[in-house]
């Protein structure tokens, strides 16, 4: 038996999605760097996951009821024990088959996380989402998990996901990072898609309506004084207007 800890850890939550779980196992399965183990959360699947699952011998994976995507994370990081961890859920794929094969070259580093692009696909188009790190930006805006790879000894330092947070527990935890002086390298290269047809990338009103209402619970949690909270009752006052406005006027040009 090989006992010997992977470099890299990747985790999948997953929920009655079984042919987008295929298409991200697929994905991982052909990266030329063979250093990983990866485990999936499944949330108790009707759809035959668990079936297609048991018959994996290169994924192992977990199938129970859970509180949400956070609590699926925080059971996948209890089963992992890589050095690097990073989440890759159900439809997300590397943008290459040597994806992670270049990642290690840029690995070898005394940084908390290391951040790459993430190609964001809405239909037949594309655009990339841009790592910013951890400069002003990220007092605004998360950095895109799906291509931040995290130091396993981070999350002993900064703790799990909060399972309170439906949408922006990836945001949290780096807003935490942040704050606790974590180290971000960015890598202007893209490692992997996304599909916008998560949680997360729904724009209609009432979906925005519930993410901005946790980023702006994440942001006042997490102001550093009170400059920092008037300066978020700022933002928050015009930039819900306009988010409104922008939300009702492509309402009307569908």
């Amino acid at each position: 038996m090989n006992t010997i800890s992977p470099k890299i850890s990747i985790i999948t939550a997953t929920l009655n999605n079984l042919p987008a779980l295929r298409l991200t196992t697929a994905s991982i399965d052909s990266q030329t760097f063979r250093g990983f183990e990866h485990v999936v959360v499944d949330g108790g699947s009707s759809d035959g996951t668990v079936e297609w699952l048991a018959k994996s011998d290169s994924t192992r994976w977990l199938s129970e009821p859970d509180a949400g995507i956070a609590d699926a994370m925080n059971k996948g990081l209890s089963m992992v024990s890589g050095e690097w961890i990073l989440f890759l859920h159900a439809e997300d794929t590397f943008a290459d088959d040597d994806s992670l094969e270049g990642a290690m070259s840029v690995l070898h580093t005394e940084a908390d996380i290391v951040s790459h692009d993430v190609e964001f696909i809405e239909g037949q188009r594309s655009r990339i989402y841009k790592s910013h790190g951890f400069g002003w930006r990220i007092n605004f805006k998360t950095i895109p998990h799906q291509g931040a790879f995290s130091r396993r000894t981070l999350f002993d330092r900064v703790g799990s996901f909060d399972t309170s947070l439906a949408i922006g527990m990836d945001y949290d935890f780096f807003l935490r990072a942040h704050r606790q002086g974590a180290r971000v390298d960015v890598v202007d290269e893209v490692l992997t898609r996304m599909p916008a047809t998560g949680i997360s990338s729904k724009l209609d009103w009432n979906s925005l309506r519930e993410r901005f209402r946790e980023e702006r619970t994440i942001h006042f949690r997490h102001a550093l004084g009170p400059a920092q909270r008037l300066m978020y009752a700022i933002y928050w006052l015009f930039y819900l207007g306009y988010r409104w406005i922008r939300s009702f006027v492509g309402g009307l040009s569908k």
